[in-house]
């Protein structure tokens, strides 16, 4: 759905491999053993996971789920390369909003970080 971002399901289409489980970076989804009879039921699509789309904060644009943009803005809040508030903002921009305040800000361009620096795990975790 391109208006609202969610993971939809069909019954009949699972085989229980658990793939989906296993590579959902969010564990917004879990499997149990069943089977629906109603053939009807077990054709029609059925909203697993549901998120408001997060707006760009300079055009609007939605672009991202809210939780993913609030999930990604706490883990990188300490990170060396967002450590101003408008390095940080631009997590919160879409693609293009993105390029463009990167291309305005001087800090961003003349090398405002140490590209040597490690990512620790403790920041990605």
């Amino acid at each position: 759905n391109r208006e609202v971002p969610e993971i939809l399901f069909i019954e009949s289409n699972c085989i229980q491999c658990g793939t989906c489980t296993h590579t959902c970076p969010e564990q917004a989804i879990s499997i149990s053993p069943r089977f629906i009879f109603n053939r009807e039921k077990r054709n029609q699509s059925r909203v697993l996971n549901q998120d408001t789309p997060f707006g760009c904060i300079t055009c609007g644009k939605p672009f991202a789920p809210t939780s993913v943009i609030q999930k990604m803005s706490h883990q990188l809040k300490d990170h060396y390369m967002f450590k101003t508030t408008r390095a940080l903002n631009r997590l919160k921009m879409c693609d293009n909003c993105r390029v463009a305040d990167i291309v305005q800000d001087s800090g961003a361009i003349n090398g405002n970080f140490d590209p040597l620096k490690q990512t620790s795990s403790k920041t990605l975790s």
